[in-house]
């Protein structure tokens, strides 16, 4: 039987109505060029700020990134997994992606 907790505790935990979701893109870039990588990432970012969705993660060649919204107990949504996948695939520089479904970001697990 699921413990009853008071609103405020799901609140401070991220759970039921506050859960956070959002999504893991992994990527390879074609590139190694410094200069095109920037470029890269700040048009990435641009894109990604219009959204208003937060960017984490890193990499250099293959990129492993978070994404969420950057509103305070919001969550990205099917219409941003999409536009972020278009946006990738449009780009000369992406080599391979791999776009993974929306899931509770404070419940996410890394495998190492």
């Amino acid at each position: 039987m699921p413990k009853q907790r008071s609103k405020r505790l799901r609140k401070k935990l991220y759970l039921d109505e506050f859960a956070v979701s959002g999504f893991v893109v992994s990527l390879k870039l074609n590139t190694d060029k410094d200069d095109e990588l920037d470029d890269f990432i700040e048009s990435f970012a641009n894109f990604s700020e219009s959204r208003l969705l937060l960017v984490g993660g890193g990499g250099i060649t293959r990129i492993e990134l978070v994404i969420g919204s950057a509103l305070r107990y919001g969550s990205a949504t099917e219409q941003d997994r999409v536009k972020v996948k278009d946006w990738l695939n449009e780009r000369d520089e992406v080599e391979l992606i791999d776009v993974g479904q929306l899931v509770d970001l404070h419940q996410l697990e890394w495998n190492d």
